[in-house]
């Protein structure tokens, strides 16, 4: 037996209409859309209408379709099955279009810019900015797993793997904070699999000749510079730019810390280093023959340097500039700043006094309950730095392997 489905004339959306500029030109009267005759007539004359058309779906929608009934009527057609199903959604279909990749993109990159750093910043506008080249208005509803896909692995958007996942995560960042937004579901994302590269370390020998070399090509320069890196070997919860962020004010010569008051990676935090004895006098000692105001750069440039002002603050890259010169100096190669610093006390550490004691001296530590009953440092990196610096005599140059970062980190 046949199910027949009855449904009320009432429960199906005629809304809107398709209309003509035109006029009859024969008795210059009123052209109606007859949705049989697909196509607009005069009542009188029964003439029809040859363009013009356009389609006024209540006060929401007013499109024009020049000479194409067919298109008009198709688009009638999905506002109102739009209707039928409740996904009508008006700012789908404005000029200015609100609902466009482009117009969300910028409205998320704007937000965004408060929020991280504005290297981070850059780099998700740029990846974003290879997406709206990509997809211009689309509505951000359509875009689905394989147009990201077919996006990610077009060689224009990058032929690098690294750099692949970094715009997947942006992406995705974008659209899960879309759904919050717009309550737009987020598209599945396709796999970005790369390998991670290996970076390169040392041993505190080789460290130590390194550092070495630097103090007989920088002394007589700048005794800062050997003494920034020697703190970086030394303290592995330092960073380069964590130096560059050191104020002459923010030394405490009394228990012989400096504090970092927005360290890298750091939001709304800030980090205090205790120095060991040593270290804590060639610090005085800088900061007697150079005086400065509380609020200048620690890490600064002396008189006399060529394309360097005097007292300004060291360039993001000038202690790795140095570092690489040294290793030439040396005939050590592959070996960068990060990886003969940091890393390598990291892996030392983690080998003399065990992983736990490493993982705090680098300041890896995430126990959030930990963080949130005690803001006072413990002596964990303090004592760390006594046993590099009674540990360093020692070189080979190994390869460690990159830690992969974080979504967060990446946007960070």
């Amino acid at each position: 037996m046949m199910n027949i489905i009855n449904s009320s004339i009432e429960d199906i959306c005629i809304k809107g209409n398709i209309y003509t500029g035109q006029k009859c030109p024969v008795c210059h009267g009123k052209m109606i859309f007859n949705e049989r005759g697909r196509n607009c007539f005069c009542k009188k004359c029964n003439v029809p209408a040859a363009g013009g058309y356009y389609v006024r779906f209540g006060r929401d929608i007013c499109k024009r379709f020049q000479n194409n009934i067919d298109a008009a009527m198709q688009f009638l057609t999905g506002l109102r099955f739009k209707t039928d199903e409740k996904t009508y959604n008006k700012r789908d279909y404005q000029k200015d279009f609100p609902l466009g990749f482009a117009t969300q993109a910028e409205k998320w990159l704007n937000i965004k810019k408060s929020t991280v750093k504005p290297k981070s910043w850059n780099n998700l506008n740029n990846y974003m900015a290879k997406a709206i080249k990509a997809w211009h208005q689309a509505n951000v509803k359509i875009i689905n797993f394989a147009m990201i896909e077919d996006f990610l692995f077009d060689p224009a958007t990058t032929g690098n793997d690294k750099t692949r996942s970094n715009i997947k995560s942006c992406l995705n960042d974008f659209f899960t904070w879309l759904k919050k937004r717009e309550n737009i579901p987020v598209p599945e994302m396709p796999d970005c699999n790369f390998e991670l590269g290996w970076r390169k370390y040392t041993d505190l020998e080789t460290q130590s000749l390194i550092l070495d070399q630097i103090k007989r090509l920088t002394y007589h320069v700048n005794k800062k510079i050997w003494f920034g890196v020697e703190l970086l070997a030394s303290y592995p919860e330092l960073r380069p730019d964590d130096l560059r962020r050191i104020a002459e004010a923010d030394f405490n010569p009394e228990f012989s810390t400096i504090t970092i008051h927005t360290p890298t990676k750091k939001k709304n935090k800030f980090k205090v280093i205790k120095l060991i004895p040593e270290h804590a006098v060639t610090w005085k000692s800088l900061k007697n023959e150079r005086s400065g105001l509380p609020n200048m750069p620690f890490f600064r440039h002396v008189d006399g340097i060529k394309g360097c002002k005097a007292e300004s603050i060291f360039g993001e890259k000038y202690l790795y500039k140095w570092w690489i010169k040294a290793c030439e100096a040396l005939n050590i190669s592959g070996l960068d700043l990060y990886g003969g610093t940091r890393h390598t006390t990291t892996t030392e550490l983690a080998r003399i006094a065990g992983r736990d004691n490493a993982k705090k001296a680098t300041g890896h530590d995430t126990n959030r309950a930990f963080e949130r009953y005690c803001q006072a440092q413990d002596n964990t990196a303090f004592e760390m730095a006594k046993i590099i610096a009674e540990k360093k005599k020692g070189g080979n140059v190994h390869e460690f392997k990159k830690v992969e970062k974080s979504p967060e980190e990446i946007k960070e």
